[in-house]
């Protein structure tokens, strides 16, 4: 596969640093940061990511929601449809 990239003035002298500090070429400076990106990505662990994006503690509920859940939804939809 073949890339074609622009990199602004910063991420251009970070290359070019790469590049003289461990005497690689573009190609092999890149393959190198993708598998190092590629494994940190497969070691997270899947509540790590989910944590991290915020995925979890989004929602708002009753701290015992899993132990009252009837009592609860019976009460909404007793709020929602009139029911007494």
């Amino acid at each position: 596969m073949r890339i074609n990239a622009r990199l602004d003035e910063e991420y251009a002298h970070k290359l070019t640093y790469i590049q003289q500090q461990t005497d690689q070429a573009v190609t092999d400076v890149i393959k190198t940061a993708i598998d190092l990106y590629y494994k940190q990505l497969q070691q997270q662990k899947p509540l790590d990511l989910l944590t991290q994006t915020g995925f979890i503690g989004c929602g708002q509920a009753d701290a015992n929601l899993s132990i009252n859940y009837k009592s609860i939804l019976t009460d909404n939809l007793k709020d929602k449809y009139g029911y007494s």
